[in-house]
This record gives C-alpha cells, structure tokens and sequence, in this order.
C-alpha cells in the first residue's frame, strides 16, 4: 500500500485508552512508543487538547459562515505567484519581510515592490526548489500547497507538510515530493522528560499509524499559552477553539431555523370558547370554522375578514423564527466569527456594512491583515525548513505581491494630489508608472502647476508686462 508516494505496510491498530476512546487519533491520546535506536522512539505521543476532527466537521465542512471566512483567506493566498530567490542585500531583506508582516502596511505596494527588487534577485536557473514550486507531488500545484496549507491552519491552528527526502546523489535530503497532512489526525512525539520539549517526531493515525522522523515534518502553528505536561503548548491554538461558545450558538441557531421549518407542525390550535355548547359540539364547530377559513385561501381573499357566530380563540404553538430572532442573531453571529479570523464583515454580506467604499478597503484589509501575514508565515516556515533540514543555504523562496491591485495606490487621488506639486514632471510620470518616452529632456525637467499647464517658472517670475508702442521705460504718458 502506498500512501503520499510512500512504501508502507499496513499494521494492527494502536488500540486507544478507553477515556479517549471516543476522541480522534491525535487530539486526546497519550500512547508510550517502543523503545529503541531511532528518536521518534524516544518519547511519548503528546496531547493536543482540542479535537481537530470536529473543527473540521463541524466548522468548516458544517458552518457556512466559517467555510466562507477561510475561502475568502485562501483564495487570496493561493493567487500570489512563487519564485526562487538569491538575496542581495540583507538589509532590504529585513526591512522587507517586517513591512510585509505588519497588519497596517504603512508602506504602498509601490514601496514594497522597491524593496523586494532591491533585496532579492530571481534564480535563472533553480535547482530541486523552482521545481518544487512547479510541481510539488503528482496531483498538487504549488498554489494548491498553499492553499491546503493555509486551510488547515485556519480551521485547526495547525499546518504539517511531509517532504518525501531524497536518500541520496546531488540532492540528498532535498524533498522529493511535498505533501500537506491532514492536520487533525496528526500527532507530535516528544521526549517529555526534559526541558524544552521539543519534537522527536510525529505520527499520522488515519485507519493505520505511520510515522515520521522531525527532519521529514514541517510544522507551522499558531500561538498556544497552554502549557502543560503533557506538551500541549507544542500545537497550535486553533480560532475555532476560541470562537467555541460562538460557533456552537451558530450552528445550533441554524438547525433550530431548519427544524422549525421541517416539524413546525400547526401554527396554533383553534378552539370554540362559547358556553352554550358543551366540548363535544364546541369541537364539532370549531372543525367547521376551520373548513370555511380553508374554502376562502387564495391570493383573492387577502385582508377579508371571516365571520362567525361563534366565541372562538385561538392559542399560538411555539415561536416564529422572526420571534426567535435568528436572522439578527446570525448576523452577530457573523461579525463575532469574522473578529475572530480579522476578516472584514462587509465581504461576506454583512448588511449593516455593505457600501462600495466600505467593500472596497474591505478587500485591501483582507489583504493586509489576512494573506499577506499567512504568505509570511508560509515563506518564512519553508525557508526555515529548507536550510535546517531540507539541504538548501543558498537561497529563498519569496511570493509575488504585485497581483494584488487593492495595494497599488489609487491613480484619481495620486493625479489629484500631483496636480499642484512642485515636482518634476518627469518624477510625476515616475509615481504613476507611466512611460517618458515621447518627452523631452526639458519637459520632464520642468514643474508644471494645475491644469492650465503653467510651469513654475512661470509662476514665480510672471511674463513681462507689454508696454505700447512708442514708449521706453522713462517716457511717460502725457496728460
């Protein structure tokens, strides 16, 4: 049997402890490994302390609120294009990857650019890593790493990628395939027994176990402050973790919605409150009420008014999902789930935010304050990797950021506000991006001040006052 390109052979399963028997592989389970030579062998399966199973069930397969949150976050993260980079200037370099990381970007995309070109210069020729970034396993495209990648954080505050290593040859250790594991059925060996604990290695149970060596995992995580003995600040903290209690009242109101509308049953009960009859005839005639409301239905008999000569009343069952109030709840709903991931409101049809200008720094925000950080962590994660472990000290992987026109600064208010600077024409047409070819030397040198194409020369010395014909400076008109 093969699993992720890999030779394995299918083994008995680990049986569970009966308290967590009920818990996924990976999430709950404290299972001694065997001792011996190798040193994931050498520690104990930690615990998680969340179920990554049904984060996954029941927030992102079961929540449209939380699939939609995590779609908007990785279909932006999976549009920027990789590239293998030397770097050239390690100054640039730091100033570059802090300005990408802060949730403010108070730099322009413009600068950015600047700074990515004067830092990093392409590899024309890459090796074993341009090639990962084409064709990372046999089914995957690198967009699709990223996105997996990028997924499985989000839902789980977990991400792991298994790089199948070369044994041997020019590329020794290098990965030969890249792969993202299903982070909710992972789990990390550690020798618990001293002090840091840090990964001896890990374990895939999904129908069967597999393991894996550390040098093999690549491992990204949010923060988690639990500490505990048994390792659990090793994994991430997922946001689904923290949005518990609001997921829950999310779901629940949704099939509360859907059970109203499948077994609502009869609205209400109408009965005969008259005394002259007894019960057995009250029922008789209410039965008769109801037929005569049924024969006058329709479209036609809108806002009539039914008569009887009967005491009736009536006694509603249940409540309504207006009296519920589902629809105002959801939204709260919407805008706790969207805090909790820092994605804005307005992008998933918040209706109390929902104006074009609000939807447009919607999406530069979702940018800047949700991709481009999971693109860092990203880069960061397998730069890390690929020189610790994966044999590569020469180079980097950097993403394209010019894709994301939301970062580019607005042409009307950048002509607007060049209109009436003093600068140069030829560094205006630099601002904006725009080509000099066509002017000349002395028209790109010049300073041309509002609309009417008036220079600045022009400006501070005004032309020569014309004096008639006749007269020099020392005449004087006669009276």
């Amino acid at each position: 049997m093969k699993l992720f390109g890999l030779d394995i052979k299918r083994i008995e399963k680990v049986p569970l402890p009966r308290t967590t028997a009920n818990k996924p592989s990976g999430t709950a389970q404290i299972l001694p490994v065997n001792t011996g030579t190798s040193s994931i062998d050498k520690g104990t399966v930690t615990w998680q302390g969340q179920n990554g199973e049904e984060q996954v069930r029941a927030g992102y397969s079961g929540n449209d609120i939380v699939y939609s949150i995590i779609r908007l976050i990785t279909d932006k993260v999976k549009q920027a294009p990789w590239q293998e980079y030397r770097i050239i200037d390690e100054t640039s370099y730091k100033r570059y990857t802090a300005a990408i990381k802060s949730k403010d970007l108070n730099i322009s995309g413009k600068q950015l650019a600047e700074l990515h070109t004067k830092a990093l210069e392409p590899v024309k020729q890459g090796g074993r890593i341009s090639e990962l970034l084409k064709y990372p396993n046999p089914t995957d495209s690198w967009g699709d790493i990223v996105e997996a990648y990028a997924a499985f954080k989000l839902i789980t505050g977990n991400a792991y990628v298994y790089g199948k290593q070369i044994p041997f040859g020019v590329n020794k250790g290098a990965p030969l395939e890249l792969w993202v594991m299903p982070s909710q059925y992972m789990s990390i060996v550690a020798d618990l027994n001293v002090f840091p604990i840090l990964p001896t290695g890990y374990q895939l149970y999904l129908q069967f176990l597999q393991q894996f060596t550390a040098p093999e995992i690549l491992h990204d995580k949010y923060f988690n402050p639990n500490w505990n003995i048994v390792g659990s600040q090793l994994y991430g903290l997922s946001p689904l973790q923290a949005a518990a209690k609001v997921l829950t009242r999310s779901n629940e109101g949704k099939q509360a919605a859907v059970s109203n509308y499948q077994n609502g049953g009869p609205k209400g009960i109408l009965f005969v409150a008259d005394d002259r009859y007894d019960p057995l005839q009250s029922v008789q005639e209410a039965q008769d009420i109801r037929k005569s409301l049924a024969r006058n239905q329709g479209a036609k008999n809108v806002n009539q008014i039914e008569a009887s000569g009967y005491k009736v009343d009536y006694v509603p069952l249940g409540l309504s999902p207006v009296d519920l109030d589902l629809l105002n709840a959801e939204n709260m709903d919407l805008r706790a789930l969207c805090n909790v991931y820092g994605v804005p409101s307005q992008l998933l049809n918040d209706p109390d935010n929902k104006t074009y200008s609000n939807t447009k720094e919607g999406e530069k925000a979702l940018t800047v304050r949700c991709a481009l950080p999971m693109l860092a962590s990203i880069r960061d994660q397998f730069n890390r990797k690929f020189m610790k472990d994966w044999g590569n000290q020469k180079t980097v992987i950097d993403f394209d950021i010019s894709v994301y026109g939301e970062l580019q600064e607005d042409k009307a208010m950048q002509v607007q506000w060049l209109k009436d600077a003093p600068i140069k024409t030829g560094r205006k047409l630099e601002i904006l991006g725009e080509s000099t070819d066509g002017y000349t030397p002395e028209q790109l040198d010049s300073i041309i001040i509002g609309q009417g194409s008036t220079t600045l020369d022009e400006v501070i010395a005004p032309a020569p006052m014309i004096v008639p014909n006749g007269l020099n400076d020392y005449d004087q008109p006669t009276a």
